[in-house]
């Protein structure tokens, strides 16, 4: 036996020697090896895919050694060390498949120098035959930002065809997984901003953008109607549901005070800041239902959109309902809104909680649709 092999009971080892291949990082490991040596392991430690394996041992643990099995793959942790083994079979796969590649990856570069060289025989795009698997191993999330702009229109063209060919299900979890995963983003984000100190120009321009997202149900958001009826006044946003009825959403701050005690009598009633806000909405209806005809004239000349009714709701985004301190405040906020006659009142917690209450909608709906065959 070698100088480099050495014998322990059945754990044998050759230690690395061949710097051309692995690199000078690499000098003096151990490669061990239970019974006889495998023939593919060289006694100066070569091995079609050592130095990628080393590398990838090294990157996910501290101490390791690296155990070459006739039949085990396994990963057990002695003495703080992480004993990995590897089969004997699992190489040979890892060699098969890379030989595999390897001739698909020579024979795309000689169709595509032909294609360009001899293109009277040879036509560009030609692809040579698609091994089943090797797309659900490359294709992962960290990839997204390696695209190239190749890439990405490779993708932009085949995505029709696929989803032609798969079922209604198929299509409606991939839509629905894309969806849950914007919408989840959406609403980190939206948890965080409510704790934040947001100027009301900020929180309305965000809404603005975020609104068709956030809120279901809506198909429109129309910036200020600009229309001209004497000292009429309108509001500056508004949106179309989808049954055709139009409403006024007034935006305030999520720190905005919603109710105030009254101290002789024991209950609350709405603070100053909103209560202006209440008559600002009322108005707006007001002004919106006088002027029925031309604003839906409006609205079919500007956006093509035609209401078949127009009997406005006002909607005012304000506050936050966990600041409450006590159940008094709770209830007493309830009556108010339930109070109000045309318009609804819609706390920033409350529009999270619509929002996540959805996401779970869609996440219910993935689960139970099979997976794609």
């Amino acid at each position: 036996m070698s100088k480099s092999i050495r014998s322990k009971s059945t754990l044998n080892y050759v230690t690395i020697k061949n710097y051309k291949m692995y690199g000078k990082i690499w000098r003096g490991i151990k490669i061990f090896f239970e019974g006889r040596k495998p023939k593919k392991l060289k006694k100066d430690g070569r091995i079609n895919f050592g130095k990628h394996i080393l590398e990838n041992l090294k990157g996910k643990f501290d101490r390791f050694h690296w155990i070459i099995s006739k039949d085990i793959d396994s990963i057990e942790i002695k003495r703080g060390i992480h004993k990995v083994r590897t089969s004997v079979q699992l190489l040979d796969k890892m060699d098969n498949e890379f030989w595999d590649r390897r001739r698909d990856i020579k024979n795309d570069i000689v169709r595509h120098f032909f294609s360009i060289t001899f293109p009277k025989f040879f036509k560009k795009g030609d692809t040579g035959i698609y091994v089943p698997g090797t797309l659900s191993r490359i294709v992962n999330p960290r990839i997204l930002y390696k695209l190239s702009k190749e890439d990405k229109n490779a993708l932009i063209n085949f995505l029709p065809g696929f989803i032609s060919l798969e079922s209604i299900a198929s299509v409606n979890l991939l839509k629905a997984n894309t969806e849950i995963k914007s919408l989840k983003e959406l609403a980190d984000n939206f948890r965080q901003s409510i704790e934040e100190n947001h100027s009301e120009s900020w929180w309305q321009r965000y809404i603005r953008g975020k609104i068709l997202l956030i809120q279901q149900g809506y198909i429109k958001a129309i910036e200020k109607m600009n229309i001209s009826i004497g000292n009429t006044k309108f509001p500056d946003f508004s949106l179309v549901t989808h049954d055709n009825y139009l409403d006024i959403l007034e935006i305030k701050k999520p720190d905005t005070n919603l109710i105030k005690p009254d101290d002789s009598r024991g209950n609350y009633f709405w603070d100053t800041e909103l209560s202006k806000a209440i008559i600002q909405v009322e108005n707006y209806l007001e002004s919106i239902t006088n002027n029925d005809s031309k604003i839906r004239d409006y609205l079919f000349d500007t956006h093509k959109i035609q209401l078949k009714v127009l009997r406005p709701r006002g909607i005012i985004l304000a506050g936050n309902t966990k600041k409450f301190q006590n159940q008094k405040e709770k209830n007493d906020f309830r009556l108010l809104s339930s109070s109000l006659k045309n318009i609804t009142i819609v706390t920033y917690d409350e529009l999270l909680t619509r929002l996540v209450n959805y996401i779970k909608v869609l996440e219910e709906f993935s689960d139970k649709t099979p997976d794609i065959k």
